[in-house]
């Protein structure tokens, strides 16, 4: 970061000051850039560390942050208009602290640091000053039960203070905190005029007051306060209620609304308060509208009143909102991984390699559907996946390994995801387990679903969830397998858009998948090729578990089981780039990332790669053992180091051979296109075992040989 100072806007130049804002660990997030003359009087432009760009992100933290962070919960923060003033208090040893942007922009600040503290805040001398001020008391009252305390400043109260007349009379307007220490002012005057004063907050009858105590403010130990009011949390202030709607027909006809686009053109909205994105379209959205109405008119809007401004909306959002990516449960920006717990407070978990926090306003812009259910606030516990073992049905610490593996892959905000397979009998507790997976990371209502019937299911199923479990399956068509394929790693998908005929819906996404069933699903060997397969032993009826105790049970063990895999992912976060492989498997970049987390669960270096070689040389085998033309093209090679021949005449071959293999026409194709692609379907599964097959040309025809070697 030594490269902050020399900052050079490709217009205004080099700044006169800089003032960096940094994360709680200190790592610089904006840098404000203030710019005293060039003939255009004083002016700012920020600079976005993380993105390299000169635009303020849409989410700041506030000013001295990092101080904020590790200073002791009761000291007083003090608020003011300004770096330059929160910095010379900063110089006498108060924590001090302030926002990017003023009153216009508090509400793209994340004021969630200061919840539960005490905040003093010290408006400038003039109107703008007294309205910012309450409109913070107000954020940190309603929002983060904070205790707020404003500072009437006056004439007549900054003389009583003036002792030693150090002071001109009377204040200018937008006279400040830095004014009164260039004049002279220090520790003395500050304490005395924060320890003696009323501070009034919005409503006059909850005044706080303040007692003149010893240690100065700006001790850690923090002045002692009454209050009138027994219930600092009962102020008149709806923060929450949906804002009015103006009669005007003005693009913003609704205050408190960001209107704004996903890449996909889907407008949504960011509600004041905490930040809720729904699609403009939504029934969520509509009962929004039609709740303003009647707040602001005292009746219902009709339909088509409701209709024309919801258009109206959308439009805006379309043609004049800015465009932002929308997850499901789980984003990125730059290194830091967002998770969202799901709750009504629309809270989200925030992973950087340094750690992990809760974070109450995410600037991560998520998507909610109606099935999502909530996470618990995860806390830290050091044999956080060791509680898991009691909650899942394995038989071998392999089995265990790749179990956690692919909960922590589905943590990765990008993929690619190996698909989940779990088989077994009846009572070996598939859907448990698989309930019990999805529920550490995206747990729905229902969890699991019946077979998709087509390819549009699926892509409606991903794109309201994070994790698509499906429940009981007893095979998978040949095209389903396909699109498990591409939605494992990666593809895109459309579909006409509903009602109309035209229109398209793309989806392009990667999504994370769990199937069960009692036979092995992964008969295909591209399915198996990217997909962990675990089979569940049957649990004995003497160790059956109740399933309300067993659910009151993992429920007491979640947050601590959800910490322990946030720990891990901060780990990966930290550790992937160091991370090499000596041979990348199939589904290398899941590989890697659980390899990087390996020391935060406690593997020993290799464990997993060790686990994950094992499985994947029994999918291999049971991919063999459930496709005919695999396991006919193995026997056929048995004792035998090479075969050659036309496509015909390699299944004419294995169907003279190897009869009770190749009769059923379902599984062996008939056809030469369907028998040569089911062949470069098996190819990599085959090469495992020790067989190639080869497609060449030859003679002046270009006829198509094909080559089986060992």
């Amino acid at each position: 970061m030594s490269a902050l100072p020399d900052l050079r806007h490709p217009t205004a130049g080099v700044a006169d000051t800089h003032h960096v804002y940094r994360s709680r660990t200190g790592a610089p997030v904006l840098v404000a850039n203030r710019y005293e003359g060039n003939g255009k009087g004083k002016f700012f432009l920020p600079y976005d560390v993380t993105k390299d760009a000169w635009k303020a992100p849409q989410l700041r933290p506030v000013y001295h942050l990092d101080r904020i962070a590790q200073a002791n919960p009761d000291q007083p923060v003090i608020w003011v208009e300004g770096e330059k003033c929160a910095d010379v208090l900063t110089g006498l040893g108060y924590l001090a602290s302030t926002s990017f942007g003023g009153s216009k922009a508090l509400a793209k600040t994340d004021l969630s640091p200061l919840a539960g503290r005490t905040v003093i805040i010290w408006p400038d001398h003039d109107e703008p000053g007294q309205s910012y001020a309450a409109k913070l008391a107000e954020e940190l009252v309603a929002l983060h039960r904070a205790t707020p305390l404003i500072l009437p400043i006056s004439d007549a109260l900054i003389q009583a203070h003036d002792s030693s007349s150090l002071i001109p009379k009377p204040i200018h307007r937008g006279w400040d905190v830095a004014d009164a220490i260039a004049a002279g002012w220090g520790l003395g005057e500050i304490d005395a005029l924060i320890n003696s004063v009323a501070c009034d907050l919005p409503d006059a009858t909850a005044a706080y007051l303040t007692s003149k105590v010893p240690p100065a403010a700006n001790d850690p130990h923090p002045p002692m306060y009454h209050k009138e009011n027994s219930d600092p949390y009962t102020l008149p202030i709806h923060r929450d209620e949906p804002a009015p709607m103006r009669n005007d027909s003005s693009a913003a006809l609704v205050d408190g609304l960001e209107l704004w686009n996903t890449p996909q053109g889907e407008p949504t909205l960011r509600a004041k308060g905490h930040f809720e994105h729904w699609p403009v379209g939504s029934s969520t959205f509509r009962n929004y509208l039609a709740y303003a109405h009647y707040k602001a008119e005292g009746k219902a809007p009709s339909n088509a009143a409701l209709d024309d401004k919801r258009r109206m909306l959308e439009g805006v959002a379309r043609f004049e909102g800015e465009t932002y990516p929308v997850s499901s449960r789980i984003a990125s920006i730059g290194r830091t991984v967002y998770l969202d717990l799901g709750n009504t407070d629309w809270q989200a978990v925030a992973i950087t390699s340094e750690g992990w926090q809760v974070v109450s306003h995410p600037p991560a812009r998520f998507r909610r559907s109606p099935a999502m259910q909530a996470l618990p606030v995860p806390e830290r516990h050091e044999n956080g996946i060791e509680l898991l073992r009691d909650f899942l049905n394995v038989d071998s610490e392999d089995d265990f390994r790749m179990l956690v593996a692919w909960v922590l892959g589905c943590f990765h905000p990008k993929g690619p995801y190996p698909i989940l397979i779990l088989s077994g009998e009846q009572d070996s507790a598939k859907s448990t387990t698989a309930q019990t997976l999805r529920d550490l990371i995206d747990p729905a209502q229902p969890s699991t679903r019946s077979t998709p019937n087509s390819e549009q299911d699926l892509v409606i199923a991903a794109m309201h969830n994070h994790v698509l479990s499906f429940d009981n399956l007893s095979n998978i068509r040949p095209m389903m397998a396909d699109a498990f394929c591409r939605i494992a790693t990666g593809g895109g998908f459309g579909t006409r858009k509903l009602h109309t005929d035209s229109d398209e819906v793309l989806f392009n996404a990667t999504r994370p998948c769990l199937l069960n069933g009692i036979p092995d699903l992964a008969a295909r060997p591209d399915l198996a090729d990217r997909a962990i397969g675990i089979h569940l032993p049957v649990i004995p009826p003497g160790k059956r578990k109740n399933l309300g105790a067993f659910n009151r049970d993992f429920a007491k063990a979640k947050p601590y089981i959800l910490g322990a895999l946030l720990d891990a992912v901060s780990c990966a976060l930290g550790r992937i780039d160091s991370v090499s492989l000596s041979e990348a498997p199939r589904m290398a970049d899941f590989a890697k990332w659980v390899v990087a987390a390996e020391d935060s669960v406690g593997w020993a270096q290799g464990a997993f790669l060790d686990s994950y070689t094992a499985n994947r040389a029994r999918s291999d085998q049971a991919a063999v053992e459930a496709n005919p033309v695999a396991l006919a093209i193995l026997s056929l090679m048995d004792g035998r180091q090479r075969w050659s021949g036309t496509a015909t005449e390699l299944k004419q071959t294995l169907r003279d051979r190897f009869p009770a293999l190749t009769e059923d026409s379902n599984t062996f194709p008939r056809s030469e296109a369907r028998f040569g692609a089911a062949l470069r379907r098996v190819q990599p599964v085959l090469r495992r075992q020790g067989v190639n097959i080869v497609f060449s040309r030859e003679g002046k025809a270009g006829m198509r040989v094909i080559e089986l070697r060992m």
